[in-house]
């Protein structure tokens, strides 16, 4: 009876060690999310970068082939819409790809197509938002380098999706944002697939810490490179802009500007 009792004693012990390990660890995590809040400027420009228009420059890696040209970005959380140009033997050639939040595509020299939007949800489900979300979880995963520079990695928990935040341990910004899904290209995968967002060259716009670049990898191959040199926040577009330029408008929903 008394060993009993003592095995029941230490497995109690043991449990609540843990416990106390995993609340210092939760702990730690948010602390250090705060200082990147922080470091942005705040909850309010947190939100800012959920809300931008841009334009710049892109290099993208395909088939043996990197090609280079000018870039336009909107994103308006849940919806985002992007141009790309790029003058291939003389020929001039854009691209442009928009999801509406619930519906992708892609138009490409007069041609339309659907885009799976199950790419967009899982950018939108990673977004750097996550650090300002109320419910989510926070907690520390290994502490490494990149791009020369000591950084943490932080573990976000969030409606059943998980995303790793390498925070700059100098300056509380956000280095590289690192998550897995099924989707990335044309077709749903079999395999779960890395993807990393490499967030440099910060700015302080408006009081709103901004990457102006960023590199985005695919299981670990440089995919796209986007440079900003023109950031605006909040800017008003048009609603149509998200939607598929063949499709009837539904009036009921349309408003005249989305803010």
């Amino acid at each position: 009876m008394k060993k009993s009792i003592l095995i029941i004693m230490i497995m109690f012990l043991i449990s609540l060690a843990h416990w106390s390990q995993g609340a210092q660890d939760s702990q730690a995590a948010k602390e250090i999310v705060d200082k990147c809040i922080a470091a942005l400027g705040g909850e309010e420009a947190v939100k800012k970068q959920l809300d931008f228009s841009a334009e710049g420059q892109f290099k993208i890696s395909m088939r043996m082939m990197e090609l280079s040209g000018e870039a336009k970005w909107i994103f308006k959380a849940p919806k985002s819409w992007n141009k790309f140009k790029v003058s291939i033997a003389g020929t001039e050639v854009t691209q442009t790809q928009a999801y509406d939040g619930k519906s992708a595509w892609m138009e490409r020299m007069g041609t339309l197509a659907d885009q799976p939007a199950l790419n967009s949800e899982s950018d939108l489900a990673h977004n750097i938002g996550l650090l300002i979300e109320k419910n989510a979880s926070f907690s520390l995963a290994k502490e490494t380098e990149i791009e020369g520079k000591k950084v943490v990695g932080i573990n976000v928990e969030f409606n059943g999706k998980k995303t790793i935040f390498f925070i700059d341990r100098e300056t509380f910004l956000p280095l590289e944002i690192v998550f897995e899904d099924y989707y990335f290209g044309e077709t749903a995968t079999r395999e779960l697939l890395e993807k990393r967002i490499r967030c440099l060259e910060y700015k302080n716009i408006t009081g709103v810490m901004f990457p102006m670049k960023s590199v985005y990898f695919l299981k670990g191959k440089r995919l796209l490179e986007l440079t900003f040199d023109k950031v605006v926040f909040n800017q008003k577009v048009l609603a149509d802009i998200f939607a598929r330029p063949d499709q009837a408008l539904d009036l009921r929903y349309m408003e005249e500007m989305v803010n």
